[in-house]
């Protein structure tokens, strides 16, 4: 088992799924998506048969319906059913999803079954809203990205946020896509998915720095290795976008809404705006850029949602503080200034992937200063997780956004360990747990079926730095 609730009352016996298995659900259940976990997490001993009831439960067998008590969702197994119950279908996802994750192989005859050891369980998420951001480079299969979003919404995160870097076709520009980019009529089947199980699927794309749509070690630019007669939509080193010329917001603007259309509903939008090297911190440059943001946010909150942005560019690195801390504001004043300033309508994601102990002091300052902030680990060492983590939940902060980059042939069972601490207090869950757990769902969510380099989350097994 990947998740261990708090409140578990285990008791004797088991329930053995065999054969087809009816089940009592929404109407959502009856998508192949949930036929194909079944199958996955029995072993490929069961089979799945929805007949919908409007009623708010996942019922098998005889077991009774469980009071809530409060919780977010409620799982009862008995030697004669399992019953799940909540009050909405994100809810009763996530008791699903654990239901799932209880299945254990039994061995009966000589024959392989699967089962539930008979419990009750209440669990309401320690951290409400449990972002997980996916890039879509090149380099990425289509089918990656959809087992990404399978093993999310496995891992209960609440939303993924997708952000492609030069691989989806725009109608407002060709040349923001390399020529493999994909189509939206490829992408949109796997976010309807997302959405099937659960996910709020949040565009980003990056309206400052990045521009290049690709990192800056590697000296790609997608718009410019393409068009260099573009140049005048950005900076003079290409790495920025010149948002300052009206034709450059006209775009970006476009952009968001092809994004907007594509991901579906959401109550955000993830405009980056980090790393914007060669920024003049003029009181000048400044107001502009606060304004431009505050444009933005107007913007996107006319379609209910809410910008969010990346913290390193309002963040000076004082010589007090006891981590390394990513902080790209030049001074005191400058940092004070942006803060004081931008309208608090915009999310603060604090990416502070170095640093080492709780509290993380950056988070706590724009909480201070009266921002939702959101905490953004990465894949650099369990302590640096878990000083994320401790300090997201020790400090109610808004919530949390796992990121991956381009480090996932290394770093998927750190998208395990972050959901899990979203669940559960403290961080007793070791990094060699979550990688054989990590690899065990993986299996279940999206089979490799024989294919090499379609199991595990690295394609080869030389030549990978570890």
């Amino acid at each position: 088992m990947i998740f261990h609730p708090c409140h578990v009352n285990p008791a004797s016996g088991q329930f053995v799924f065999t054969g087809e298995v009816i089940v009592r659900a929404p109407a959502r259940f009856k998508a192949d998506v949930f036929a194909q976990f079944w199958q996955g997490f029995t072993f490929g001993t069961s089979s799945l048969r929805v007949e919908e009831t409007q009623e708010m439960i996942f019922s098998i067998g005889q077991a009774p319906k469980p009071a809530l008590d409060g919780y977010a969702y409620a799982l009862q197994i008995e030697e004669t059913g399992v019953c799940v119950c909540a009050e909405n279908e994100n809810d009763l996802l996530l008791g699903f999803m654990t239901l799932l994750d209880r299945v254990v192989p039994v061995e009966t005859d000589g024959k392989l079954y699967a089962a539930g050891d008979c419990c009750l369980i209440h669990e309401t998420p320690l951290v409400r809203k449990r972002m997980v951001h996916f890039c879509v480079f090149p380099e990425t299969q289509l089918w990656e990205l959809e087992r990404f979003v399978r093993l999310s919404a496995a891992l209960k995160y609440s939303h993924i946020i997708l952000e492609f870097w030069g691989t989806l076709r725009y109608d407002c520009m060709r040349e923001l896509a390399w020529p493999n980019a994909f189509t939206k009529e490829q992408i949109r089947p796997i976010i309807d998915e997302a959405h099937t199980l659960g996910l709020e699927v949040v565009p980003m794309f990056n309206h400052w720095g990045h521009a290049a749509a690709s990192r800056a070690m590697h000296g790609k630019h997608v718009v410019l290795d393409q068009n260099p007669a573009l140049q005048l939509y950005f900076s003079e080193d290409g790495w920025c976008w010149d948002i300052r010329k009206p034709r450059v917001r006209a775009l970006l603007r476009q952009i968001r809404q092809e994004l907007m259309d594509l991901c579906g509903p959401s109550a955000y939008f993830h405009m980056g705006c980090d790393e914007a090297y060669n920024f003049a911190f003029t009181p000048e440059n400044m107001d502009f850029i606060l304004d431009f943001i505050h444009e933005v946010s107007r913007d996107v909150q006319q379609q209910a949602r809410r910008a969010i942005i990346w913290g390193d560019m309002l963040l000076y690195r004082h010589a007090h503080y006891q981590n390394k801390y990513s902080c790209n504001a030049p001074s005191p004043e400058a940092e004070e200034y942006l803060q004081k300033h931008l309208s608090r309508d915009v999310i603060i994601a604090d990416w502070q992937y170095h640093a080492l102990k709780a509290p993380v002091e950056t988070a706590l300052l724009f909480r201070k200063n009266g921002f939702d902030c959101f905490l953004c680990p990465w894949d650099e060492g369990k302590a640096q997780l878990d000083a994320c983590m401790d300090t997201l939940r020790d400090h109610h902060l808004c919530g949390l956004i796992h990121t991956t980059w381009h480090t996932l042939t290394k770093g998927m069972p750190y998208v395990t360990l972050a959901a899990v601490a979203c669940f559960e207090e403290g961080n007793s869950y070791a990094l060699r747990q979550a990688r054989i757990h990590t690899a065990a769902l993986l299996r279940k969510v999206y089979p490799a079926n024989g294919q090499y380099d379609r199991a595990g989350w690295a394609k080869e097994q030389i030549g990978i730095i570890t």
